[in-house]
């Protein structure tokens, strides 16, 4: 049985955000359009529960709209918002001090994996999340779903580049162990 990943290479125009403060309903459309897949992933590895990265998910659209004059036009946008999404993610994580597991179906649903409704896919998921530790899950994540560059991620999660492509390294080795070649 393969593994396998579609690295995509998630595309900003940096000049959205200016169309956004000049308050062009399109651009936000569109930021959202090309962002939302790739950013919910992110969040959902975050917060394990498809409910809370929905909310998440919200409030940092509503955190983006409200900062993009913030914006430098320097980096990648999408590390940018995925900055936003994780200080929101750690300020409910101190409010609430609690945390809740991932629902597999959510992945299914929301992350358009059509034929997770094969039993043998479902349960293949549930493995590869499960012999993950949640900080693998979060950058292989990162790399994969949304193709952030590893010093981006290091960046993101403030971390030494070297830490992260280890830890992405072991993620991988751990799932191509178990699960074959990727």
């Amino acid at each position: 049985m393969q593994v396998g990943f579609s690295k995509k290479k998630v595309y900003i125009d940096e000049g959205l955000f200016e169309r956004i403060l000049q308050g062009e309903q399109d651009a936000f459309r569109e930021l959202y359009e090309v962002s939302y897949r790739p950013l919910y992933a992110f969040l959902l590895s975050l917060t394990q529960n498809s409910e809370d990265a929905k909310d998440l998910l919200q409030d940092t659209y509503i955190q983006i709209r409200g900062s993009c004059h913030l914006y430098k036009k320097q980096g990648n946008p999408m590390a940018w918002m995925m900055k936003i999404g994780k200080n929101l993610f750690l300020m409910k994580c101190r409010r609430e001090q609690s945390r809740q597991y991932i629902r597999y179906e959510d992945v299914e649903y929301e992350l358009g994996f059509e034929d997770l409704s094969n039993v043998d896919n479902r349960l293949l998921l549930e493995k590869m999340f499960s012999i993950l530790t949640e900080e693998e899950r979060t950058i292989i994540v990162m790399r994969d779903v949304t193709g952030l560059k590893h010093r981006e991620i290091a960046k993101l999660l403030e971390k030494p580049v070297g830490t992260i492509l280890a830890k992405y390294n072991r993620g991988i080795k751990k799932l191509q162990k178990e699960f074959g070649e990727r």
